[in-house]
């Protein structure tokens, strides 16, 4: 798996696929992009200007919301992950 470094997540996002709705299918490229998904992995945190670690407060096994854009798709062993910062998680659903 891959480790992730400083304040960065790796998050498994659901597979967006064909939708019909009313009778019309919805292509994949025309549907919202996700905004939510499962932290698989989490870096150690941050380093402040001091040069100290400042702690996630994001875990792996957290269910997240996150900004619409955020982020870059990466694919891992034939698994398709989304890499984003801390910074853009909105906040961490329970």
């Amino acid at each position: 798996m891959l480790k992730p470094l400083e304040d960065r997540l790796i998050v498994a996002v659901k597979e967006a696929g064909e939708q019909q709705v009313g009778g019309i299918v919805i292509a994949q490229a025309q549907e919202e992009q996700p905004v939510s998904g499962k932290v698989v992995a989490a870096g150690p945190g941050r380093v402040s200007e001091a040069g100290q670690t400042i702690a996630m407060t994001v875990k792996a096994g957290d269910q997240i919301l996150f900004d619409k854009f955020a982020g870059q798709a990466i694919e891992v062993d034939g698994q398709h992950y989304l890499a984003l910062r801390e910074k853009d998680v909105i906040g961490i659903l329970d």
